[in-house]
């Protein structure tokens, strides 16, 4: 019994693994290299015009790791 629950249990946790078909390895596939370029510098013109940073508390911590990942994926070429 134990070894049909390991074998069914491995079988799970490899079928949840995450595929290396499923990974986008093409830059720019679904926009331009100057759609990223303009929506990059776009959001970190609005990064730099935030107030966000300028306190301390828990509330303008989280706006700021909001918006430093918004600009992740803004100037994420693969995305």
């Amino acid at each position: 019994m134990k070894l049909l629950t390991c074998i069914s249990l491995a079988l799970f946790m490899f079928s949840c693994a995450p595929s290396e078909k499923a990974k986008n390895t093409i830059p720019y596939k679904y926009r331009t290299e100057a759609q990223v370029d303009a929506e990059c510098k776009a959001q970190i013109e609005e990064n730099k015009n935030s107030k966000a940073q300028a306190e301390s508390n828990a509330g303008n911590f989280l706006l700021g790791v909001m918006m430093a990942m918004q600009e992740d994926w803004a100037c994420d070429p693969y995305k």
